[in-house]
C-alpha cells in the first residue's frame, strides 16, 4: 500500500554493490538512495569508479554482488553463493525502460535528421506512432532551446547542440530517471554552458537525476545531494552547502581544493 508522497518515494536503492574487472576492485560496497525529484550528483577524481557505478544503475555493467532496487522493484540482488542474480529480462526491460540516460559522447545516429533521432526509440521500443510522439518531441527541442534544429543532421551542429539533442532524445521515452555520465567533459568550456543550463531547468522541474559531474558550480548549485568518491568507495556524501562549505574527511577537502 503506498503510504509515502511523491517527494518521498524511493525511486532507486542500490545496497553494498561490489564489481571488479578482472583482479581489480572497482567498486567496494557502495550504499546509495535516490528519492523523486532529487538530484545527486557523484563527485570524485578519474578512476574513483563513479562512472561504473552509473553504468550499474541500467545494466550497461552487470554488478557481482549487491541489490539493486528501482521504485521499489528488485533488479538485482545477491544469492546464496554470493553473486548477484538479475530478474527475468522482461520485467528487467520494464525497470529499465524508467530510466534515460546522456553519455560522454553524444551517440547520434548521423544519418538521422535531429527529429529522426528523437522519434526513434519511442516508434521502435515502444510502438508509438510517429503522429503521436513528434509534437512531443518538437516540444522537447523546444526545450532545449533547438526547436530550428528539427531537420538538421548531428554533423551539422556544435557538440553543446548535439549533447542537448541527446538529452531531449532521452527525455523523448519519458523517464522517471535520467543518469549524465559526465555529460560535458567531451565538449569545449563555452559549450558547457548550454548544457548545464538545460541540466538545471530539468533539476528545477523536479526530475529525478543522477549525474556524474566534474563541473562543481553544477553539483553545488543544483544537486539535493552530493556524493564524494575515491578508490571505489564513498568517501564522503551530504547535503551540497555542507559537503562543499565544511568536508569533514581529508581527502574530500584535498579533491576540492584542485577542483575549485
Amino acid at each position: 500500500m503506498e503510504n509515502m508522497n511523491n517527494e518521498e518515494e524511493l525511486m532507486l536503492c542500490m545496497h553494498d554493490i561490489h564489481k571488479s574487472f578482472g583482479d581489480l576492485e572497482v567498486l567496494r560496497g557502495i550504499d546509495l538512495e535516490v528519492r523523486r525529484g532529487e538530484v545527486l550528483a557523484i563527485i570524485g577524481p578519474s578512476g574513483s569508479g563513479k562512472s561504473t557505478l552509473l553504468r550499474c544503475i541500467n545494466k550497461l555493467e552487470t554488478i557481482d554482488s549487491g541489490r539493486i532496487e528501482i521504485k521499489g522493484e528488485t533488479l538485482a540482488e545477491t544469492d546464496d553463493s554470493g553473486k548477484a542474480v538479475y530478474v527475468e529480462a522482461k520485467k528487467g526491460r520494464r525497470l529499465l525502460s524508467s530510466m534515460g540516460m546522456v553519455f560522454q559522447q553524444f551517440n547520434l545516429f548521423p544519418h538521422m535528421t535531429v527529429l529522426g533521432n528523437l522519434l526513434e526509440a519511442p516508434m521502435m521500443v515502444k510502438g508509438l506512432r510517429r503522429e503521436e510522439i513528434e509534437p512531443y518531441a518538437r516540444e522537447l527541442l523546444q526545450k532545449v532551446g533547438l526547436s530550428d534544429r528539427a531537420d538538421y543532421y548531428p554533423s551539422q551542429l556544435s557538440g553543446g547542440q548535439q549533447q542537448r539533442v541527446a538529452i531531449a532524445r532521452a527525455l523523448c521515452m519519458k523517464p522517471d530517471i535520467m543518469l549524465f555520465d559526465e555529460p560535458t567533459s567531451a565538449l569545449d568550456p563555452e559549450l558547457t554552458g548550454e548544457v548545464l543550463r538545460t541540466m538545471r531547468e530539468l533539476a528545477a522541474e523536479h526530475m529525478t537525476m543522477v549525474v556524474v559531474t566534474h563541473e562543481m558550480g553544477f553539483a553545488r548549485e543544483a544537486a539535493s545531494h552530493v556524493l564524494f568518491m575515491a578508490d571505489g568507495s564513498i568517501v564522503e556524501q551530504g547535503r551540497p552547502a555542507a559537503l562543499f562549505g565544511h568536508p569533514q574527511e581529508e581527502r574530500t577537502r584535498s579533491f576540492l581544493q584542485n577542483m575549485l
